[in-house]
């Protein structure tokens, strides 16, 4: 991954919208304390690894209600490196994601609304399981903060394990073993379950063989009953064919005796129908004799009526122009009753307008007045808002004078205290002397043991073992009392010794506790100097406030005399009011007047037409009159042809209806007489007697076969049930081999559990070492090019303790300098960071405390050699990198604004 950019806009001090670019390779992100730089490495904290060291609401820019970060960066990916850009807000929720589209040049939105989605999404990208661990990676790893840069390595052995362990994940040794820790109890637990339900089953298997036995006999009787029922079915099967034959022969009897009823019914139908038909035939021809006689009455009557309805037709239209007509002249009426009103409120409209001319400068005046007052009443309430101002501006300046006055007594007394104080270095170098000389007492007293051994153990006469002269017994003793004098001289040294050390390294953490306090001391003054600036600010803010409170209580003296003025002229602002409300009122009247006599006239012209059309239809109540009257003469002759018409035009189709009656009759009578013969012939072949006795034996058969039916059902389900039950039990027996085999799968598991149990928790340790050898070899690597001391060597060891070994002295990282703890602790980082740099982003908050130009050039070299990073960012007030590093943000604040710029 590499940062391209970060913009913040209303975080902290940074007031709306900036940008911060980051380039690669090594970056100086440079400035004051107190500046803003720490806010960058915070924002990229916060919108990609959800860490911020302080509340929300903190980090949102004093005055805002909220505040946003946004961070781009490129991210390699299957189809190459993409862009992204993540969005996220405090103060208010806004997440979001956006991919660089550089076909189309758009940032492309992700669907990303909510935190739990933005930070699963930022999981995958980093390839860590959740946000705890994405958090951890950067709170002790990418963007370590500074007050823990040190204090991690100065824990107790067991606090720098819970730390490192969780950061290097050696911490899963651990919890997996003991998570693993009821697994094998769980499997002896199954083990006893499938103990019992194995004896279970066995118990309920025993029927086996017995249920197998009655499942055969059973079998056995099905087969012999379904055998019988195979016999009989056939002699049934015989009969009934037999049975059928004769039952047709019967059926075919009836069935001709029904058609020799149904034609004689047919025909008797027939001859009604045929002596209906020829009556209507009679009636038919009588009726078109009718329609003759009156025909030519019928034909006139026709044309009187045609001839009625195109004259109602002129009527309707005649009808509909004099309601036109009399519409035509309401409308007339009501536009010149409009054009009479029009011509009123024009004059009103002129009256109006000359009665604004004349007021226009008093009601100018009046409302310029009545603006003042009301402007002036509305501050009235501004003057105890600024007298409560001014009393908050005051106690604010008192405390602020009063924080001053605690922080320069707090700096006297620190520096009072460390003229006192003995340099803890310089303790440290005594504490280092008389180790070294514990340490060489040691030595002598260990090698003056060895001697008094080999000279107890050394037989007279011979040479002497430490000085090679002729050994007597004289000299035997004389030699073992030295040496045994010296030894305990040596004891009464180291006691001495022990006592002075634990004095000196009490006198050093006490010194090393005040030198805490004086480095602190450039932190308390730059405290001041903020205060020093806030207590002008605040200074100058009182003094606008009581100017601002002057000058308005200049301008509410005035009030009663701009009242009583525009008292005077509210008579004359009334009259203007009301002229004006008729100009509005009546402003388009002159023109509606212009429109409404125009619109009579055409109005007018529309009346002539419509009374002009009208002439057009005299005479035509005249005509109706007389066609009415041809009407009523030949309405009779009209009726009676209607009356017959219908019956008339049917002596065609009833004259052919008699004929085909005629034809049918004879042919039902033909038909009657053949079905009469074939019913006497099928009669006599029929053999009632036979057909009476297949009957019953049938029903015998039938009443057989049902009772073999039920036996055998009977037999099929007891053989169901009893092939149900060896199922069942088969399936239990299976299941009993199933969970023997499980049981004995079970025992493995549980010796396989409690071996992999034990070798996890002795993994860890032993992969601690592993990994803490690795790290410290490159962490000496580097810590020597940064010291530039040869001699000097670095050991991190198994329980994470950072150890400087100069020559034969051994130093813990407690005893160390400022300047050693620094450049230990950075070897330290960068060789973790290049051990779990699957980000390859870091950032380093002032690193470089306590280290000389030299050293910081040195760490900058190595930085630089880091392949392992694509960016590695150094915040720093230490203005020596802008010529060190690769790229340089400069951060500046101005008032209460931060600023970037980019060399």
């Amino acid at each position: 991954m590499r940062i391209t950019e970060v913009a913040l806009e209303d975080i902290k001090s940074y007031e709306g919208r900036t940008v911060v670019p980051i380039e690669g390779g090594v970056t100086a992100i440079l400035g004051e304390n107190g500046a803003g730089k720490s806010t960058i490495q915070e924002a990229i904290g916060f919108a990609l690894f959800d860490s911020l060291p302080f509340n929300n609401k903190d980090f949102v820019r004093e005055g805002a209600s909220s505040g946003t970060v946004e961070v781009t960066f490129d991210t390699p990916t299957e189809n190459g490196t993409e862009r992204f850009r993540v969005t996220r807000s405090v103060g208010r929720s806004n997440y979001g994601v956006h991919r660089y589209d550089a076909e189309s040049d758009e940032w492309i939105d992700q669907d990303i609304d909510s935190k739990s989605q933005l930070m699963d999404w930022v999981c995958v990208r980093f390839d860590v399981e959740d946000g705890d661990e994405l958090g951890s990676l950067w709170e002790s790893c990418i963007g370590v903060p500074q007050t823990r840069f040190l204090s991690d390595f100065s824990q107790t052995a067991r606090n720098r394990k819970s730390t490192f362990d969780a950061l290097l994940n050696l911490d899963a040794y651990e919890e997996s073993w003991k998570q693993l820790k009821d697994i094998p109890d769980a499997i002896e637990k199954q083990q006893q379950d499938l103990r019992s339900d194995i004896d279970t089953l066995t118990g309920e298997v025993q029927n086996l063989p017995k249920e197998r036995a009655e499942a055969e006999s059973l079998a056995e009787a099905v087969d012999e009953i379904e055998a019988r029922i195979e016999r009989k079915e056939a002699e049934l099967s015989e009969k009934e064919a037999e049975y059928e034959e004769l039952e047709a022969v019967e059926a075919k009897i009836e069935s001709l005796e029904n058609e020799v009823k149904s034609l004689d019914q047919e025909i008797e139908a027939t001859e009604d129908q045929l002596e209906s038909a020829e009556e209507e035939l009679e009636a038919a021809e009588e009726a078109q004799d009718k329609c003759e006689a009156n025909r030519d009455g019928y034909q006139q009557y026709q044309d009187a009526s045609d001839r009625l309805d195109e004259l109602e037709e002129e009527e309707e239209e005649r009808d509909a122009l004099e309601d036109q007509r009399d519409e035509q002249r309401e409308e007339i009426q009501s536009i010149e009753f409009r054009v009479e009103q029009l011509e009123e409120q024009s004059e009103t409209l002129e009256e109006a307008q000359e009665t604004l001319e004349s007021l226009e400068t008093e009601k100018e005046r009046y409302e310029e007045l009545d603006d003042r007052i009301e402007s002036l009443k509305d501050r009235e309430d501004d003057v105890e808002e600024f007298q409560q101002e001014i009393e908050e501006l005051a106690a604010e300046i008192e405390e602020t004078e009063a924080e001053i006055e605690s922080l320069e007594e707090t700096i006297a007394e620190i520096e009072e205290e460390w003229a006192e104080t003995t340099d803890p270095d310089e303790i440290g170098e005594e504490i280092n002397d008389k180790e070294v000389r514990r340490k060489q007492l040691k030595n002598e007293r260990e090698r003056l043991e060895e001697q008094l051994e080999r000279l107890r153990d050394t037989d007279a006469d011979a040479p002497c073992p430490t000085c090679d002269q002729p050994l007597n017994e004289e000299h035997r003793s004389e030699t073992i009392e030295q040496r045994e004098e010296r030894i305990e001289e040596i004891e009464a040294e180291r006691a001495d010794l022990a006592e002075e050390l634990e004095k000196l390294r009490e006198r050093h953490e006490a010194a090393n506790e005040v030198k805490q306090r004086v480095e602190k001391i450039s932190l308390h003054q730059d405290k001041i100097e903020s205060l020093e600036g806030d207590l002008d600010e605040l200074g100058e803010e009182k003094e606008r406030t009581e100017e601002e409170l002057s000058e308005l209580e200049d301008e509410l003296a005035e009030l009663p005399d701009l009242e009583a003025e525009r008292d005077d002229l509210e008579e004359a602002y009334d009259e203007y009011q009301k002229a004006e409300f008729r100009v509005d009122e009546h402003a388009d009247a002159p023109e509606e007047l212009e429109e409404k006599r125009s619109e009579l006239e055409e109005e007018q012209s529309v009346l002539d037409w419509i009374e002009d059309e009208l002439d057009e239809f005299d005479g035509l109540d005249e005509k109706i009159a007389e066609v009415e009257e041809t009407l009523e003469e030949t309405e009779e002759a009209y009726q009676t042809y209607l009356q017959y018409e219908q019956q008339a035009s049917q002596v065609e189709e009833r004259r052919e209806r008699v004929e085909e009656l005629e034809d049918d009759l004879e042919e039902l009578e033909a038909e009657f007489e053949e079905t009469e013969a074939e019913l006497e012939e099928t009669q006599a072949s029929f053999d009632e007697e036979r057909f009476e006795t297949l009957d019953g034996e049938i029903d015998d058969l039938k009443e057989e076969l049902a009772g073999d039916r039920r036996s055998l059902e009977h037999k099929e389900e007891a053989l169901t049930e009893t092939q149900e039950e060896i199922e069942e039990l088969e399936a239990k027996l299976e299941e009993r081999q199933e969970k023997l085999q499980q049981l004995k799968e079970l025992k493995a598991d549980q010796q396989f559990a409690t071996w992999v149990r034990e070798n996890v928790r002795e993994a860890g340790p032993k992969m601690r070492e592993i990994i803490t050898d690795r790290i410290g070899t490159r962490a000496n690597e580097l810590f020597r090019t940064i010291r530039g001391a040869s001699a000097e060597t670095l050991e991190w060891t198994s329980d994470y303790e950072i150890v400087v070994h100069d020559a034969d002295v051994r130093k813990s990282f407690t005893t160390l300098s400022g300047g050693e703890k620094m450049a230990a602790a950075l070897a330290v980082r960068l060789a973790i960071l290049e051990q779990l740099a699957s980000v390859g982003v870091a950032f380093l908050d002032e690193p470089t405390a306590n280290l000389d130009r030299e050293k910081k050039r040195n760490l900058v070299t190595q930085l630089k050699q880091l392949d392992s990073f694509e960016q590695l960012t150094v915040i720093s007030h230490d203005q020596t990198f802008d010529s060190m590093t690769d790229y340089t943000v400069t951060v500046e604040k101005d008032q209460q604004s931060s600023e970037v710029t980019v060399n």
